[in-house]
């Protein structure tokens, strides 16, 4: 990542989730059964806080938020998620290799796991969001898979 010193580098890391901002329709299959929701991201705060609100559309129910900021102190991301299920996730990440991860470490059953989000096959109007988990050992099963196309630009 970006050395913490390098303020140019890390105000152009600041801009990374950009191609996030708008309102965007997303599509899935999930043990057989199609969803969709929508999901609008806008900057908040004085353009410090990426906010995501998320609602799934029925007959799922799934409502949710992040909060993204950008630590130029540790030079990456970091995200918190929390729904309406009593979800409380913690991520920090960052670009990899043309893609966008966050992920976080957690204890489950007393089993180390981890997982991740990855934004891929970024696009102006489209992008691919992963949600992965791993035992450890350096494999990733994809979870959920949802396809993003943008309906609307922010603002």
């Amino acid at each position: 990542m970006n050395e913490p010193h390098d303020s140019v580098a890390l105000a152009a890391a600041a801009t990374d989730l950009d191609f996030w901002l708008g309102t965007w329709r997303g599509t899935w299959t999930r043990d057989s059964a199609p969803g969709e929701a929508i999901n609008v991201i806008s900057r908040e705060f004085g353009g410090h806080v990426i906010v995501e609100n998320f609602r799934a559309q029925p007959p799922d129910t799934l409502r949710g938020l992040s909060l993204s900021v950008f630590d130029h102190a540790e030079g990456c991301w970091k995200q918190t998620w929390v729904d309406d299920t009593g979800s409380y996730l913690d991520f920090r990440g960052g670009p990899a290799g043309g893609e966008l991860h966050l992920s976080r470490e957690l204890i489950s059953d007393g089993e180390e796991l981890l997982q991740r989000m990855i934004f891929c096959n970024i696009e102006p109007d489209r992008f691919d969001w992963l949600w992965q988990r791993s035992r450890g050992n350096g494999t990733w099963e994809t979870v959920w898979e949802i396809a993003y196309v943008r309906v609307s630009d922010a603002g």
